[in-house]
Order: C-alpha cells, then structure tokens, then sequence
C-alpha cells in the first residue's frame, strides 16, 4: 500500500513543481524581451555622436539659446529673446530647459528622444487594455511606428510625445467611465492639458476619437459633454495663443492621388527592400489573421472610430503656413487606434511575434545606417572650426532637394559648440517660445532652389559667414562677396567680406 502510494506522491510533487517554476521561465522570458525591445529603441540614440533626426539639431539648439539667454558668455541676449505664451508645442523646450538645470544639452536631448520612443509602445498598451481587453499583444505592432520617418527621423519628437500621452488619455478615459468620479475627471483635464502644451494634433485627434467612440457606443450625453469640457481651456489657450498672429500662411493641399500614394509612408524609415517587405508582410497577416479564423471579431465602435479618424486623413491641407504634411502626421495615430478594432484570437501570439521580427530587423537597420553615418557627419562637423566663436551664420540648405536629409539642420550644432547666432533657428510666431530681436535678414522660410533669390547686400551686411550646402547655384554670388575657408563634399563655407575678428570660444 506504502509502496502503491509514493507514485502518486511523486507525480503530484512533480506537477506542482512543474507548474511553479513555469511562471518563474515566463516571467523571466518577459523580461527579457522587454529588455530587448527597450534596447532596440535606444539604440540609435545612444550608440551615436549624432542622432541623424532631422529637426532635431534646431530643436536642441532653440532649447540651448532660451537656457543661456543671460550668460554673460554667449552673446544670445543681443540677438534673441523668449517669446512665452499658450501656445501648443512648448513640451520640448520645457522639458529640455529643465533638464539643462542638472546635465548638458547632449543628455538632455538624447534623455528627451527615449521618453518619446518609450512612451509610444507604454502608452499604446495601456490604451489597448481598455479598449481591447485580451488582446494587449497587438500592442506589438505599435513598435512599428514608434521609430518610422515621420515621427522620429523627421524629428517631429513633440508629436511623437503627443501621441503617447493622446492614448494613455483615451485608455484613462475608458477607465473614468467604468466608474465616474470628480477626481479622475480632474486628472483628465490635467492630462488634456499636457497634451495641448505638447502637439495640436494629439490634442485634437483625442477629441475627434472620444467624440466619435462615445456617440458610436451611445454614451449619455452627460458623459459626453464632460468628455467635451476637458477641451475647453485648451481652446481658449490657443485662441489666446494665436489672438493677434493674423493668418498662418498658405495653405497647400495634395491631389488625392497623391494622398493614396502617400500611405506608405506610414512606415518608411531608411531601407526601401526593407520597408517594401513590411507592407506586404503587414497585409499578409492582415488577411491571414481573418482567414479561416472563427475567432477572429471585429469591434464595430473602434473601427466606425477610427475609419472617422482616417477620414480627416483625405480632408487636411498637406501644409498650413510653416506646417508642413499636417495630413501625414494623423497615419501613426490611425495605425495604432486600428488595434483596438480587431479581436484576432488564438492567432494573437504568433501575430505579436511577426511583429516581434519585423520590429528588430526594421530598429537593425536604422542602427546600422545611423552608425555608418557617423563618420561623415564627424567630417562635416570640422565646419564649427573653420567659423569663429560668436559668429553670424547665415545656412543656406537646398530644403526643396533635401527635405529628408540629417544634414538640413545640422549647422545649429554650431550655435551650440560655437556660440553662433543665425536667424534660422525655429521662431515661428505662435508656435516657438523664441523671437528675433533685431531687423536681421531671414531668408530661412524658404526653399532654396535654384530659382530662389536673395538679397545678396543683406547676406552681405547682416552675417559673417555662410554655411552652403548643396546650393550650387549660390557658388558665384557667394564668391562676390567673400572667400572659401572650408569645404567638404556638398558642404563648403564662406566667410564674407565683414567677417567677425575670432573670439575666444565659450565654455
């Protein structure tokens, strides 16, 4: 009987075992994806001198002239001044002007890019959660976005911030109406409010999805106008913000043709066989994940939601005065609010590992092309020493033939390293916390092609030198009015005939 007995025994201690250490592998399996994952979105920040984000380099500096407008040694205080107001967009600059306080500019930044590509995939599955329950694992396919052309390698990084705090907004939403209650109401609004100050375009996607999720489900209309009031104040802050501006400028849009061409897009990053395996990838499993899958659901409110949201897709302007694919910057936020309209079953798992795939061989790529970059970009950063300390630096860039190019404002590092001035850091009225204070020439709006003219007696009179890259056609006129001191490749300096007398370089 005993002996009859210890199998048994045996068996159950086994089993129990068995079951309790595999929590323990999976949690540890856990871990050590999210470690990967993590590292592959730090990768292109922290591997590198220069992260080649193209708006970046102007950001950085913007953010570095407002810190040091008083320091008696730069002469920033002379040329620019701050500009506060309610306007949108201010996350950047006052998260980088606080960080400053304790590290340099370069960690600030790079501090600043991992809190954008982090938050991106953190906040997407905090929002699928409650839109999604069970099928958090398409949260995957948020990666995907999360490091494409037109969030990071633009460098549209008070967008991409956006779009993280836009969907823990709507997860947190969801989560305020299972039980309403004045102090969760109050931490939306709090939150509304930090996404006004980070991106219009968060800002107003969130209203248009809460709008459009809540009448599909039909809320009470309590609920909705309370939905409505979190938006409010923001309102009244940009129309604070853009009271006295006049227009924006011209508003441009594409042909329709154009726009279904422009899809792609959504996940273009530096490899086009790469990018062009994605798409089909990405529609492959769209089908299979519905073929022959009795599981597979589709969530009619999320999707009625979000074919609402890709619809202003088809109506935006491509630009409204300085901003520029205003239409493009929706296609991230359409992708991942798409998540939250599928239900894919059984096929969840094996979905959020070809997403796994395409993500590493996608972020492998990018790493691989921003290291291999470096040692131009080191070359070309030899400009800084050909141009004194303190100078006047006009940066004429041909924006119409390079619009995607790193180099279209790498001259701002310059304003760092060297304490130049140039009229052509970011200070859009209404838009930038930054201002010119003088009548200084600003040619910088415009696209430099080779029918462009400027004025080359104001070039001439209002700046010291001129950093020339890929503008050919500027070659003779920027020859009349002074000499070559430095070129290499595409790039070539000139210093003018009213050059600055070299200062000693600030520290």
């Amino acid at each position: 009987m005993t002996n009859s007995a210890n199998p048994s025994e045996g068996a159950t201690t086994n089993d129990v075992s068995a079951a309790s250490t595999s929590p323990v592998l999976h949690r540890a399996a856990m871990a050590l994806m999210f470690l990967a994952i993590t590292a592959g979105l730090l990768a292109p920040i922290w591997t590198v001198q220069f992260p080649l984000l193209i708006d970046y380099p102007n950001h950085l500096a913007s953010a570095f002239v407002l810190a040091h407008l008083r320091d008696a040694a730069y002469q920033y205080g002379q040329y620019y001044r701050a500009d506060w107001n309610t306007y949108p967009y201010l996350a950047m600059d006052v998260i980088l002007l606080g960080l400053q306080q304790v590290v340099s500019i370069d960690l600030a930044g790079r501090l600043f890019i991992s809190l954008c590509v982090l938050s991106v995939p953190a906040a997407a599955w905090f929002f699928i959660r409650r839109a999604n329950p069970g099928e958090e694992r398409l949260v995957f396919w948020s990666l995907l976005v999360t490091n494409n052309l037109y969030f990071f390698r633009y460098g549209f990084l008070n967008l991409q911030l956006s779009m993280a705090i836009c969907f823990f907004l709507l997860g947190l939403w969801l989560w305020h109406l299972e039980r309403p209650r004045a102090g969760t109401w109050c931490l939306l609004l709090l939150v509304t409010m930090v996404l006004y100050f980070t991106h219009l375009v968060g800002f107003a996607v969130a209203a248009v999805v809460m709008t459009a999720y809540g009448l599909s489900v039909r809320r009470p209309i309590k609920e909705m106008a309370l939905a409505w009031a979190l938006y409010i104040p923001g309102m009244l802050c940009y129309l604070h913000a853009v009271a006295g501006h006049g227009a924006r400028g011209e508003v441009q849009f594409r042909p329709l043709l154009v726009k279904a061409g422009s899809l792609v897009s959504l996940m273009v990053e530096c490899s086009t066989p790469v990018d062009v395996i994605t798409m089909i990838v990405m529609l492959g499993v769209l089908a299979w994940a519905q073929i022959d899958n009795p599981e597979f659901k589709w969530n009619r409110h999320w999707r009625r939601a979000t074919w609402i949201l890709f619809l202003f897709y088809w109506i935006l302007p491509a630009a409204i005065g300085p901003a520029t694919n205003v239409d493009k910057r929706l296609l991230p936020f359409v992708f991942v609010l798409s998540l939250a309209g599928a239900k894919a079953g059984s096929r969840g798992r094996k979905l959020a590992i070809i997403a796994l795939l395409l993500f590493f061989v996608r972020t492998g790529v990018l790493e691989k092309y921003f290291v291999s970059e470096q040692p131009r970009f080191a070359s070309m950063a030899g400009a800084n020493a050909a141009i004194p300390p303190g100078a006047r630096v006009l940066p004429l860039v041909d924006w119409a033939g390079g619009a995607t190019l790193p180099e279209r404002h790498f001259w701002a590092y310059g304003v760092i390293n060297r304490g130049w001035v140039s009229p052509c850091l970011f200070h859009d009225p209404g838009v930038h916390p930054f201002a010119l204070k003088h009548d200084t020439y600003d040619p910088c709006a415009q696209a430099f092609t080779s029918t462009s003219k400027l004025d080359w007696g104001r070039v001439a009179s209002d700046f010291d030198y001129v950093w020339a890259y890929r503008v050919p056609q500027f070659s003779s006129s920027l020859s009349s009015i002074g000499v070559s001191t430095f070129r290499n490749g595409d790039l070539e300096v000139f210093r003018l005939n009213r050059a600055v007398t070299p200062a000693p370089a600030p520290h």
